[in-house]
């Protein structure tokens, strides 16, 4: 069983029980545990980029659909085959074609309601194999996290487009990607926001997005609340400082889902009781892993605390929590 199989078995297994009520106090302690546990190569392998096809054929598609875009065209569409051209491209070094030709045609198209019903899940599939989320991701810092985090980024348009599509995916379909992406949360290390050169990364934003929408989204409540624990607690185990933006995209993530229901909330302060208890201790022996941590940490709360409409019990945790 490779490593990423073996943490997939145990975190099916977490959700299993969580699921049935057998873990539901000990579960950020569980996934902390799980994280902290799972081991990475120490050196890369040879990254090459997810692309396919021809570069022009790539650039003619995007450049007729942003003069369709431009024009209002009341035809506009993306063919399948177009679309899964530029699915395969996410691992472009480009950020022009990246993140400005991929990501600003299909957002572009899903606003516009010109993405089709049934590319939906075709798209989600793609973008949440084994092959694509988690490709180099068990090995140290290297260029396919453009194309795992570009996965994940489109994988939150999809599921928005589901929803305004009127709910397109089965049961099982959402789940599967929801667990796919609460396993990536678990196992990326490379939390880099915009690097020189080559544009964003920003993997913890993306999963902000996907954790907002998951908020309005059809599934169970613990579904919900496992796929928050998870992407809680990659965040607080994170060993690089958050820099762009991701502190206050995951405060409004998780207040979209806590302001729902008085359950919510309750369960993130659970998950606020066990974040001091699992970091660092020793701001003098643990140095930067500490202070990495702490302001993390302590940026969150401070974006927390000034949304709008944030449940009182949280803001009395929040105030009482100890400085270390």
């Amino acid at each position: 069983m490779t490593k990423i199989a073996d943490v997939k078995a145990r975190l099916n297994q977490r959700f299993k029980d969580f699921n049935q009520g057998l873990n539901f106090e000990t579960l950020p302690d569980q996934l902390t545990d799980l994280y902290q546990s799972i081991a990475y190569a120490q050196r890369r392998t040879k990254v090459v980029p997810l692309t396919e096809g021809s570069i022009d054929d790539f650039q003619a598609v995007l450049k007729r659909v942003g003069h369709a875009v431009n024009k209002n065209d009341p035809d506009l569409a993306l063919s399948d085959a177009e679309l899964m051209l530029l699915l395969h491209n996410i691992g472009l070094l480009d950020e022009n074609l990246r993140d400005r030709g991929i990501f600003f045609t299909i957002s572009g198209l899903m606003n516009r309601g010109a993405l089709k019903a049934e590319q939906i899940w075709p798209a989600l599939q793609f973008l949440t194999q084994d092959e694509v989320l988690f490709a180099h991701i068990m090995e140290p810092e290297n260029d396919a996290v453009f194309s795992r985090s570009m996965a994940v980024l489109l994988s939150s348009v999809f599921l928005v487009a589901d929803r305004a599509y009127g709910d397109v995916l089965t049961a099982e379909q959402y789940w599967f990607v929801i667990s796919q992406l609460a396993l990536y949360a678990l196992l990326e290390r490379d939390v880099r926001g915009f690097v020189p050169d080559y544009g964003w990364a920003h993997a913890f934003t993306h999963i902000g997005n996907v954790l907002t929408e998951v908020a309005e989204s059809r599934l169970t409540r613990a579904q919900k609340l496992f796929f928050l624990t998870c992407t809680m607690v990659g965040y607080q185990q994170a060993s690089l400082p958050f820099s762009f933006g991701e502190d206050q995209r995951m405060a409004t993530a998780t207040l979209a889902l806590a302001t729902k229901e008085k359950f919510y909330a309750d369960y993130l302060i659970r998950i606020f009781q066990v974040w001091p208890k699992r970091a660092p201790v020793n701001p003098q022996g643990n140095g930067y892993d500490f202070w990495t941590k702490w302001y993390n940490r302590n940026h969150y709360f401070v974006n927390l605390m000034v949304l709008p409409d944030i449940p009182e019990a949280l803001v009395d945790f929040i105030k009482k929590m100890p400085n270390y």
